[in-house]
């Protein structure tokens, strides 16, 4: 009698939360939102080299230290401080001929990298004048960029959120329910697509001397976000 109590007992502990669980079905529904903003450019980084050769090592290093420090003086005119430019690394090494079947030493080659932050747009005409003028060997990309990137990731964040509550809003609706709390909430992420840099062709037509200064097309920064959530739904019995 005592084992047929005792599995009855286990029995019903089974069932129970079966039973409840089948009358407590939640229901809800899930949607996605995607913000994007686009921005113009207000800014441009500009990466330019510097070289020297020279069959002296000492005095190559010192004609490329003669063209920095000019680079320096012409920029500080056009008021773009130090802290604008990066030229942390110098290179300095042999360089050879190798147009007969014996290597022939010709000097050492001293190389400089330089990266300019530039936070006026209208001024990249200029700076880039004023880095030939000052013995630049090589102009490299130009990349565009966008002051306070943050706030506009926060507004494409912002109406990734507002797409996801209206669409479930709308659907809600469309079926007779409305919209309950919010359950999970998954991020899936953000992203920003910056214009392609500026070609050897883009460069040069910016340079030349028939077009007027400061006057070029260009794509707009996208700022880009993406949301996901899940709401309960209330549905009328």
């Amino acid at each position: 009698m005592k084992l047929f109590l005792y599995i009855l007992y286990f029995s019903l502990l089974t069932f129970l939360p079966l039973a409840v669980g089948a009358d407590t079905i939640q229901r809800t529904i899930v949607t996605s939102g995607q913000g994007e903003v686009y921005v113009a450019p207000n800014m441009a980084e500009l990466n330019m080299q510097l070289q020297t050769i020279n069959k002296d090592g000492n005095r190559a290093k010192r004609e490329l230290d003669d063209q920095f420090n000019r680079l320096l003086r012409g920029l500080a005119l056009l008021d773009i401080p130090k802290d604008e430019i990066i030229a942390s690394s110098l290179q300095l090494a042999p360089h050879y001929n190798y147009a007969s079947k014996k290597r022939e030493l010709v000097g050492y080659r001293a190389v400089r990298n330089i990266t300019v932050s530039i936070n006026k747009l209208d001024q990249l005409n200029e700076v880039m004048a004023t880095s030939l003028a000052a013995g630049i060997d090589q102009l490299g990309k130009v990349n565009l960029k966008v002051a306070d990137e943050a706030t506009y990731q926060k507004l494409a964040r912002q109406r990734a959120i507002d797409q996801s509550k209206t669409i479930a809003s709308e659907l809600a609706q469309s079926y007779g329910a409305s919209l309950g709390s919010i359950i999970t909430i998954t991020y899936k992420g953000s992203d920003i697509q910056y214009p392609r840099p500026f070609n050897e062709h883009q460069r040069s037509a910016m340079m030349s001397s028939d077009s007027d200064a400061g006057i070029y097309l260009h794509d707009n920064i996208k700022f880009n976000d993406r949301i996901s959530v899940i709401f309960e739904l209330l549905v009328a019995e």
